[in-house]
């Protein structure tokens, strides 16, 4: 049963790594691809989007992370 219930938790881990992974890749291509390009025009604009990209891929490698040490701990004490 412990078995069944480690694979189930590791299956549910990469499905929200997974699901996580591609919405946080939409967002950096929505504020960094018109930053890259240069098509907004403006300095200020652009390095606004490349600091919101580098901001949002922080967060995510951060709660990755926390999410991760958690249920790993939590696996491993049982």
């Amino acid at each position: 049963m412990s078995l069944l219930r480690n694979t189930l938790i590791v299956l549910i881990l990469l499905t929200i790594a997974w699901a996580g992974f591609l919405s946080i890749t939409f967002i950096l291509a929505y504020t960094l691809f018109p930053a890259i390009e240069y098509t907004d025009g403006s300095l200020t604009l652009g390095l606004l989007r490349v600091a919101v990209g580098i901001i949002v891929i922080t967060l995510w490698i951060y709660g990755w992370y926390t999410l991760t040490k958690i249920w790993l701990r939590k696996m491993l004490s049982e």
